[in-house]
C-alpha cells in the first residue's frame, strides 16, 4: 500500500497539467443538470404541500374550529 502511495506521489510530481485546459465536461454538466432536475420536481411538490396545508387552515379558520396546534387562551382571546 505504502508503494502504491509512493509512485503516485512520484508520478503527481512529473505530470504538468495546464489548468486553463481542465474542464469538468460533459459529466459535470449532466451531474449539475440532473441536481436541477431534482430541485426542480422537490420545489414542485414542497409547493403542492404547501396550498394544501394553507387551504387546510383556511377551512379550519372559517368554520370557527381552532386551528391544530393553537393553544387553548389564544383561541379563547381570538373569539372575545
Amino acid at each position: 500500500m505504502n508503494t502504491l502511495l509512493t509512485s503516485a506521489a512520484v508520478l503527481a510530481e512529473e505530470v504538468q497539467m495546464d489548468r486553463n485546459l481542465v474542464t469538468p465536461g460533459v459529466l459535470g454538466f449532466l451531474m449539475v443538470f440532473a441536481v436541477g432536475v431534482g430541485l426542480y420536481f422537490l420545489m414542485r411538490n414542497m409547493t403542492g404541500k404547501l396550498r394544501t396545508l394553507s387551504a387546510d387552515a383556511d377551512e379550519a379558520d372559517g368554520s370557527g374550529t381552532p386551528v391544530a396546534g393553537a393553544s387553548g387562551e389564544g383561541a379563547e382571546a381570538a373569539r372575545d
